[in-house]
């Protein structure tokens, strides 16, 4: 390993649980009565398209633009003051940096929202750079976020490793042939058997990982 790619949400970040309530919340707030399998609609979407879809379910009077806006005003409480790292998340980013394996953050989150939990939280040190689709107009389910990835370290794909949660995202990588680490974050349980499938190496926690890979 060369380059370490790690997604922030649900991987370094004990976050999803934000992530699961923030459209029924958002809807509760509008007086809105949401089923409570929203999450689940729209699980596969980023922020920006979900709000589009939320206001097509609700003929929501805002643009999805504004929508987005005002569900990332939701979050940042939480990213600026609550979310936390996950057990081992830092002795990991430690021991890369200690052996000289690079590394970025790859989020779909809002650069504003990454930043202010990697400050707060002190790891924005060990990266190289933070990669959002906002910044590069592409989601993280396509291929080609990773190839803007790969072509702005220039490692081979065989070096690199991609640590990630979402199913969807360890499919994008893996069309380029990076290698997936793929942490069980509880949000994609339903993934687990076709994550189990297509990863190299599959972990419940940091400190498991550091354990099977040691020596």
């Amino acid at each position: 390993m060369k380059f370490a790619i790690f997604d922030l949400d649900g991987t370094l970040l004990d976050s999803m649980w934000v992530w699961e309530k923030l459209a029924y919340d958002y809807l509760k707030s509008r007086g809105i009565d949401a089923p409570d399998d929203i999450r689940a609609k729209l699980r596969e979407y980023s922020l920006r398209e979900a709000s589009d879809v939320l206001k097509g379910m609700y003929d929501l009077p805002e643009s999805g633009e504004e929508i987005n806006d005002q569900m990332e005003k939701v979050l940042e409480k939480y990213y600026f003051g609550e979310i936390q790292l996950k057990e081992g998340a830092r002795d990991l980013l430690q021991s890369f940096r200690e052996e000289g394996i690079r590394m970025c953050a790859a989020t779909a989150t809002a650069d504003h929202l990454a930043r202010a939990a990697m400050e707060r939280l002190e790891i924005d040190g060990y990266f190289e750079f933070l990669q959002t689709c906002k910044s590069t107009g592409i989601e993280k389910y396509k291929p080609e976020f990773y190839q803007l990835i790969l072509e702005r370290v220039g490692e081979e794909p065989e070096d690199v490793w991609v640590f990630e949660d979402a199913l969807h995202s360890m499919e994008a990588a893996k069309k380029l042939g990076i290698n997936v680490a793929a942490i069980r974050d509880r949000s994609a349980e339903i993934d687990w058997k076709e994550i189990g499938e297509i990863s190299d190496i599959v972990f419940d926690s940091f400190p498991e990982y550091l354990e099977k890979t040691s020596g």
